[in-house]
């Protein structure tokens, strides 16, 4: 196996190693941030690895920048993979990104969703559902897992007020204004909250001013990035899990928070109704509505005693759909499946 990256923008949270049988490509991208204007450049040197490499095939994604170039280059069979923003998001910024959402659709022998909602996308910009796989990613639920979940809030500290935890990219499309603000209006009838933050975004100058023009210090604490080793005991000892996304796809971090017994409360946009049922293992409050998410954590302040049972049916609904080493199995049939078309053409 051959990995191919297309840019580098300076931030790893994978603390793993590759795989002794995964070889990086060393090509002319991959070493910092990639414009249109080395397309040219970035497409005669793809040409070149894959003269070399000869994969049998080949899987790319998100479909506007990096599949573009194995569909510019005619190679098959090309398994294109949607990273939800990619079709929910930018597919509908201008002419160009429809057209090139098109172009590599059109050119793309199967295409990998990881929802029901990015398959009807696809579908929507002519792909045929037949030739589409769901592969809903997965967690590992070895390492993911609610075991420790009274011993990690005992280390935390807090344990009277209700925390509540938030790892989503500090961005505009996952909604973290939606989920200060939503938080800001809970606090003032709920005292006993608290809101860890992981992580960063482009929206950090702004988040952190907003805490410090709110007096929020002393009940919001950012905890930094964290590798994915280290995120399972943050999930342990939070409460409730919070995602105010406005676009996504099956989200990993919400996975990684049911596999650790952790209730989620989310937007209810489509792909997080796929995961959460409003009142089962989760919350659902109105996308973009800071005010129904307060009144939704204050309710939820106030009925603590459920989010054990809660926690329960999290933990099954991982068991049942988030499994990769089930989950993966989907992967490689759509490997096999394209094989199997490009054979016929």
């Amino acid at each position: 196996m051959y990995w191919l990256r297309l840019e580098n923008r300076g931030r790893n949270l994978e603390a793993r190693q590759l795989p002794a049988n995964v070889t990086i490509v060393d090509w002319t991208g991959g070493r910092k941030k990639v414009g249109w204007w080395n397309y040219p450049r970035l497409l005669k040197s793809f040409k070149d690895v894959v003269k070399k490499t000869k994969p049998d095939l080949i899987h790319a994604g998100p479909i506007q920048r990096t599949a573009l170039l194995p569909a510019l280059a005619e190679y098959h069979p090309l398994v294109t993979m949607s990273w939800g923003f990619d079709l929910l998001q930018d597919a509908e910024r201008n002419f160009f990104y429809r057209w090139l959402t098109r172009f590599v659709l059109d050119r793309t022998d199967v295409f990998v969703a990881d929802c029901l909602t990015l398959q009807r996308k696809a579908q929507s910009f002519g792909f045929p559902p037949q030739r589409s796989v769901i592969f809903p990613w997965g967690v590992d639920l070895k390492l993911f897992n609610p075991h420790d979940r009274g011993f990690m809030r005992r280390q935390v500290g807090y344990e009277k007020d209700l925390l509540i935890l938030h790892t989503r990219s500090w961005e505009r499309r996952y909604g973290v204004d939606v989920a200060l603000r939503g938080f800001t209006l809970a606090l003032k009838h709920e005292p006993n909250l608290r809101l860890f933050m992981l992580g960063g975004g482009l929206k950090e100058r702004w988040v952190k001013a907003f805490v410090e023009k709110q007096g929020l210090e002393s009940r919001v604490h950012f905890c930094g990035f964290k590798p994915n080793n280290k995120l399972t005991q943050y999930y342990q000892a939070a409460d409730i899990f919070l995602s105010a996304s406005h676009i996504d796809g099956s989200s990993v971090a919400l996975m990684e928070a049911l596999a650790c017994g952790c209730p989620a409360l989310v937007s209810d946009i489509s792909s997080n109704k796929e995961w959460i049922t409003h009142g089962k293992q989760g919350w659902l409050f109105q996308d973009g509505d800071a005010e129904d998410l307060a009144v939704k954590i204050i309710e939820i302040s106030k009925r603590q005693k459920v989010l054990k049972e809660y926690g329960k049916r999290a933990r099954k609904t991982a068991e049942q759909k988030a499994d990769w080493s089930e989950n993966f199995q989907q992967l490689e049939y759509a490997y096999e499946l394209a094989m199997e078309i490009t054979e016929k053409k």
